[in-house]
């Protein structure tokens, strides 16, 4: 498999929710002896001191060999996106907060952290455990960036072996019957080709997540994946995954910002 996952950036603030996301990142990691370099940013550098030596405290406790650490002075919102970028990280595990954390630092302002990454990245919560990806739902709706993250979705899958069930609403108008059909066959297709189980599955469109979170709890999915983008027509996926983010389920969500590349490149790996 091409650019296989050998890298994770963990944003850290030293609150419980990130060193979780460091747990869960260790434990993806180790599986395939994969590196993980934990990232604080600071806003001098006057704090820069103190902050090397809690990362490395951190990094210590979990594993001596693994981990590596950053301290970088800038913007949390728009620098950890580039900075996975720039050491070549193939995916960034970020701990977000409770609801007004998340509102304050991720909420209306936070998915830039998303809308600034080329790199994918794995959204967990304080409570959310690490379990084998044997079940991985992905989310595909009306529109065609929706499918975007079928690409990091499958190299999870290949990784751990996973079933990926593709998940749709369902939709009485004809046109919009045929759209999420498309898309939701083009997904398949693509995973089918790279030798990994599939389902697809359709949930009721009035009350989608809550819908489609019920799927999850049926199926144990161990993972949920949904493409980011900012500017939709259609009303339930504009703010899908700040909705899935916080999920009751602490399910982890793999999530990719689908308006990150240009219209010419976002559709080549599939064929209509």
């Amino acid at each position: 498999m091409e650019d296989k996952v050998t890298t994770y950036l963990v944003p850290i603030d030293f609150t419980e929710s990130t060193e979780n996301a460091l747990v869960f990142s260790h434990e993806l990691a180790k599986k395939h002896n994969h590196r993980i370099v934990l990232l604080h940013i600071i806003s001098n550098e006057s704090e820069r001191i103190n902050s090397e030596l809690r990362l490395r405290e951190l990094a210590n406790k979990y594993s001596e060999d693994q981990i590596s650490y950053k301290v970088v002075e800038g913007s949390v919102l728009k620098d950890i996106g580039k900075i996975a970028e720039g050491i070549g990280a193939s995916l960034i595990v970020m701990g977000t907060h409770d609801e007004s954390g998340f509102s304050k630092i991720f909420g209306s302002k936070a998915m830039k952290v998303v809308s600034n990454s080329k790199v994918p990245l794995i959204l967990t919560q304080k409570d959310t455990s690490f379990h084998n990806l044997k079940t991985i739902v992905m989310s595909v709706d009306l529109e065609r960036e929706s499918i975007q993250v079928v690409k990091h979705a499958a190299k999870m899958g290949e990784l751990f072996d996973s079933k990926v069930i593709l998940v749709g609403a369902t939709q009485e108008d004809e046109i919009l019957r045929h759209k999420i059909e498309l898309n939701l066959r083009l997904c398949r297709d693509y995973l089918n080709e790279h030798g990994l189980k599939t389902e697809i599955h359709l949930v009721s469109s009035k009350g989608y997540v809550k819908n489609l979170l019920a799927y999850c709890q049926e199926v144990k999915a161990n993972m949920l994946a949904a493409t980011y983008y900012q500017d939709s027509f259609f009303s339930f996926s504009e703010h899908l995954v700040k909705n899935l983010a916080h999920n009751p389920l602490h399910i982890p969500v793999m999530t990719f910002d689908g308006e990150s590349t240009s219209i010419a490149s976002q559709y080549g790996f599939l064929t209509v």
